[in-house]
């Protein structure tokens, strides 16, 4: 069963929430608008209040993580991550990139845990949707398939996307913030950074210098909220490393006065973020 993904994400000026009754009369507007069924083979023709309620219904099943996108807090179009992905947007706010900046949210979401690829189909004329999943860092499957479509009533073609979870964490790097600094990933490239902290580290589960690169790529970041990631602060100054476990973190600073300007804070911060994960 898929996991049941937080009620609400924001970004900013847009936020994800949780499909309610109040809401159908804007969706069936959309979902009556052949700009946007035209590219959603499922969606019933016309939508009707029954279709309505199906579709209230179908964001109450286990795993399907159904949300509106809500911009300046007016409907702009939704999204659902359930067993495959799917989406759409009013015309009036296309190539704005709020999709994009919606489905960031919602992937990251799910992928913060473990959870299998993800999967999404776009018409083979649906340019702008094909051209989005690629950006995102979907790849796509070799071959097209052909499916129902109720706006046309003809069997079209399609082509399949997917996302695994590593290439997602690869392509779009989890970083937050826990007491007073930022986090992100530890790569390969913060050896030498990492080294110098290596010579403040205490007993723990630090690794000898010549190490590193292995204890880099072992813990790197898969999901599950595990992983060894840099902490910088707010100029930017890589100022320690956190080994995240699932027996709690272990933190490693670059100096004594940058572990008691920044220890407490990064532990409790640490705590709240990771029971949400859990």
């Amino acid at each position: 069963m898929m996991e049941k993904l937080p009620d609400i994400l924001t970004d900013g000026d847009l936020r994800l929430r949780p499909l309610t009754a109040a809401d159908l009369t804007v969706v069936t507007a959309h979902f009556n608008d052949i700009r946007i069924t035209r590219w959603l083979a499922a969606v019933a023709q016309p939508f009707g209040p029954e279709a309505a309620r199906e579709l209230l219904a179908h964001g109450t099943y286990p795993g399907e993580n159904l949300r509106v996108i809500e911009h300046h807090d007016r409907i702009v179009g939704g999204l659902c991550v359930g067993t495959s992905l799917w989406y759409w947007l009013a015309p009036e706010f296309w190539r704005q990139g709020l999709m994009r900046r919606a489905l960031k949210l919602i992937i990251t979401a799910r992928f913060i845990g473990a959870a299998p690829p993800l999967t999404a189909t776009a018409h083979v004329e649906n340019t702008a949707s094909r051209e989005l999943l690629t950006g995102l860092g979907f790849s796509i499957f070799p071959a097209p398939r052909r499916m129902f479509f109720h706006s046309t009533q003809t069997s079209e073609s399609c082509r399949d996307y997917v996302m695994a979870p590593e290439q997602w964490h690869l392509l779009h790097p989890l970083t937050f913030r826990a007491g007073n600094l930022s986090f992100r990933p530890a790569r390969q490239q913060d050896t030498p950074a990492l080294a110098q902290m290596l010579s403040t580290a205490g007993p723990g589960p630090w690794p000898e210098t010549e190490s590193l690169t292995g204890f880099i790529e072992e813990h790197r970041y898969r999901g599950s909220g595990q992983g060894l990631f840099v902490m910088s602060d707010d100029n930017r100054r890589n100022v320690g490393m956190a080994l995240l476990t699932i027996t709690g973190p272990q933190l490693c600073f670059l100096s004594e006065v940058e572990d008691i300007r920044h220890r407490v804070q990064v532990m409790d911060g640490l705590a709240s973020i990771l029971h949400t994960w859990s």
